[in-house]
């Protein structure tokens, strides 16, 4: 398994920031234990054709392959994990006159985190403090860099360790375009 698979087409982002596919690939726990597509139904409580339909497109973009298969009655189950520790985006998404896309990326990313966020909370023991954070922050490009440059410097050799507790992190950050900076010259 890679440590990080880089994202860098808009079918690959698209495909992978659809919410239920991120819901997939949050059942893999840290020890990355296989799990076939049945397995992974009953712990989404879906129907296994839902789930392998997911799976599917999935394996398509390169973000779980099958790992292990073993025959069972005739049938050949096929066991599957994440290609990757983790699936980073490191250029553009898309092209900004198309806001649909660019927009719809971004808030299927945030749903699919807000989702997570509540199924995990229900389970959280007393005590322990949970945040979820979205708004619009104004910022020059400058600053922009430099927030990412302290999340990635942050988060850089943050894997599993003795004393550590695993926490769900993502965020996404983008530019918010104005309907007037889609218009083109002459228009």
């Amino acid at each position: 398994m890679m440590k990080e698979k880089i994202l860098n087409s808009l079918d690959e982002i698209k495909t992978i920031s659809d919410p239920f596919r991120l819901k997939i690939l949050f059942l893999f726990d840290e020890d990355n234990t296989p799990m076939t597509v049945k397995q992974m139904a009953v712990k989404l409580e879906e129907v296994p054709s839902k789930v392998h339909y997911h799976v599917k497109e999935l394996e398509r973009i390169g973000v779980l392959e099958i790992v292990i298969t073993k025959e069972k009655a005739g049938i050949v189950e096929k066991f599957y994990l994440p290609t990757a520790d983790t699936f980073k985006v490191e250029r553009n998404i898309g092209n900004p006159s198309d806001e649909t896309t660019h927009m719809q990326v971004g808030e299927n990313l945030f749903l699919a985190m807000q989702q997570d966020f509540t199924s995990n909370n229900k389970l959280k023991n007393p005590g322990e403090h949970a945040t979820l954070n979205y708004g619009l922050y104004h910022m020059t490009e400058e600053e922009n860099e430099q927030l990412k440059l302290i999340i990635k410097e942050f988060l850089d050799n943050k894997d599993q360790r003795e004393g550590t507790k695993p926490f769900m992190f993502g965020y996404a950050l983008f530019r918010k375009y104005e309907k007037k900076e889609f218009i083109k010259d002459g228009e």
